[in-house]
């Protein structure tokens, strides 16, 4: 009988929606208790749900018997049986409950009541009318069953209502709109593969006609890497607000993160400052390094690159040169798209065949006359139906930088600063 009751008030909580609040998930759990098919063999005909205040307990919610007629009543945190509700937090009332007022009571019930108190801040009495019910011990299973589910809703609710603040908080940080460079084509997009994710990408304007571009990846991911995430892109906004250099706000970065991070975690960035002449300053600190895919179908890596920040509070990073010249592509993106593979398609590791470079390149090499923003929607989708359409086992982010080709875009005066040497 017990595991029953237990497997009827499981599916009572699983109909019910975590995001609407935790006074309204509770009056949906009271309704469903009272209503539902499955307690009727409980012997729960009505109930009462109210709300804690100062000196009382106010009734917010009441079905059968009296109905709304009697919401809005209080009852007193000094009557006894209030009193042993508070202390034991689930109790049987009857008339032979001690302190038992049937002048009160009748205001509320006519039946026996079964009655829990749930959360705090305030916290509530969930009351339920009993018709001929079972053993006070049964009813006492019962109660504590509800106690115990509800308890974990809310807890449940209470972790969802965090998880959905960071994620609008990581949101805010990404630009919803990039800023736009004459000349230039910008787009990017990231996917988490839960409700937060450790990769992130951020676009700002440094100074008139100068972009900086910056792609992150936590590792792991979940709340723990978007926090740190989060960092990176504070740490590297504040640093251009400073208009300090890049490989200086890198290394300050680092210390940063090796001072408050755990020692298991680390972040990869690629940061770059994209000039209007096609002209790119970068600092990578161990992130994958971005391709740069030009007119005649060549790729070059960036290779120029630096240890991820966090482990090596010392770590000194170098910064590399590129010319980006028009009608060329770079790419930047996060491991989770080049390591995305079917989890269908074998276990070990020597089977496992991932989405890799190659697929990246040919998707933009498929798509290098379109828009930006069509080449990442596709890269990402290319990614998904890879996978077998299957959950993301890492976050997966991308940018594309195009520079617009002569017949779109006058070319910049200045293309010789750098030499494509320093691209490979």
């Amino acid at each position: 009988m017990h595991k029953q009751l237990y497997r009827t008030v499981e599916s009572l909580l699983d109909r019910i929606d975590n995001s609407a609040g935790d006074e309204q998930m509770l009056v949906d759990i009271l309704e469903l208790l009272v209503n539902g098919a499955e307690t009727r063999d409980l012997g729960v005909v009505s109930g009462r749900l109210y709300r804690e205040e100062s000196t009382a307990y106010r009734l917010i919610k009441s079905i059968g018997e009296h109905g709304a007629a009697i919401a809005g009543m209080t009852v007193s945190k000094s009557y006894q049986v209030v009193q042993d509700i508070e202390r034991r937090r689930l109790w049987v009332i009857s008339p032979d409950t001690p302190g038992f007022d049937a002048e009160v009571e009748a205001q509320f019930t006519g039946l026996d009541a079964a009655a829990i108190l749930i959360g705090r801040d305030p916290a509530y009495i969930l009351s339920l009318g009993i018709a001929d019910h079972l053993s006070e011990e049964d009813l006492l299973v019962l109660l504590e069953t509800i106690r115990a589910s509800v308890g974990l809703k809310l807890k449940e609710q209470a972790l969802a209502n965090q998880m959905r603040q960071a994620r609008e908080i990581q949101q805010s940080l990404v630009p919803p709109n990039l800023p736009t460079l004459a000349g230039y084509d910008l787009a990017a997009t990231s996917v988490p593969a839960e409700d937060v994710g450790g990769d992130v990408y951020d676009v700002q304007e440094v100074e008139a006609d100068v972009l900086g571009v910056l792609i992150a990846d936590a590792s792991g991911h979940g709340l723990p890497a978007a926090l740190q995430a989060r960092d990176v892109v504070i740490g590297m906004r504040m640093g251009q607000a400073e208009g300090e250099k890049i490989t200086g706000t890198i290394s300050r970065l680092n210390r940063v993160i090796h001072r408050t991070s755990l020692a298991s975690r680390f972040i990869s960035l690629f940061y770059g400052e994209l000039e209007a002449s096609g002209n790119i300053a970068y600092v990578n600190g161990g992130h994958c390094p971005p391709l740069l895919i030009t007119p005649k179908d060549e790729v070059f890596e960036l290779k120029v690159c630096g240890p991820v920040l966090g482990p090596l509070p010392d770590a000194v990073y170098r910064r590399g040169y590129l010319t980006l010249a028009p009608g060329e592509i770079l790419v930047l993106f996060t491991d989770g798209v080049t390591e995305r593979h079917d989890p269908k398609v074998g276990t070990d590791t020597d089977d496992i065949d991932e989405f890799g470079r190659d697929r990246l390149v040919q998707t933009v090499l498929d798509l290098r006359d379109m828009p930006a923003a069509e080449i990442t929607a596709e890269i990402m989708k290319r990614v998904r139906e890879f996978g077998n359409r299957s959950p993301l086992d890492d976050d997966v982010t991308v940018m594309v930088i195009k520079r617009l080709s002569a017949e779109h875009y006058p070319p910049a005066e200045d293309l010789t600063r750098v030499s494509v040497e320093t691209r490979r």
